[in-house]
């Protein structure tokens, strides 16, 4: 029995957007560009990876807690709310003040949460549409994916382990 394309379709978005669910998840991040926050005294020791790992934590519950497409919440949606979810995440790690010898990696992270964040966005404009272009789905979800991956590589070099890849129940 063969499926309608709009079946192949939509079996190709649950399981493209699992796979998404379960890399934002494992490696929720950051936010804006230099992590240069002046409002505070510059965290150092242990104090800076405690930090971040609990704005991960935050942000993973946050995702966690985020309605279940199709049937809760529709797929554009869903993709926004991931999108504001990282959006504010890479937020607060932009407030936390570094030092010279972490700024570089910092703003690494925070680049690539907001990059991340730009990325939910296009994705959940394009599956707002009536029929959504499954080669713009693909490449969308693939550089999501890839970023995700990245940034998890940088969380491990940081020793940031709360923002790294974890177990999705």
């Amino acid at each position: 029995m063969a499926m309608s394309s709009d079946t192949r379709r939509r079996v190709v978005f649950v399981v493209a957007a699992l796979i998404i669910v379960a890399l934002v998840l494992a490696s929720t991040g950051c936010s804006s560009t230099s992590g240069s926050g002046d409002d505070g005294p510059e965290l150092s020791g242990a104090d800076y990876p405690e930090s971040m790992n609990e704005i991960c934590a935050a942000t993973t519950d946050r995702l966690a807690r985020l309605p279940t497409p199709p049937d809760e919440i529709s797929r554009a949606d869903w993709a926004g709310e991931v999108s504001l979810a990282l959006r504010d995440e890479a937020t607060a790690f932009d407030e936390i003040s570094v030092g010279e010898t972490r700024r570089t990696d910092h703003a690494s992270f925070i680049e690539n949460t907001e990059n991340q964040s730009a990325l939910w966005m296009s994705l959940s404009e394009a599956l707002a549409g009536d029929a959504p272009d499954d080669v713009v789905l693909g490449e969308l979800t693939t550089e999501i994916a890839e970023l995700t991956l990245g940034r998890d590589d940088l969380a491990t070099e940081m020793g940031l382990a709360g923002c790294q890849a974890r177990e999705v129940a």
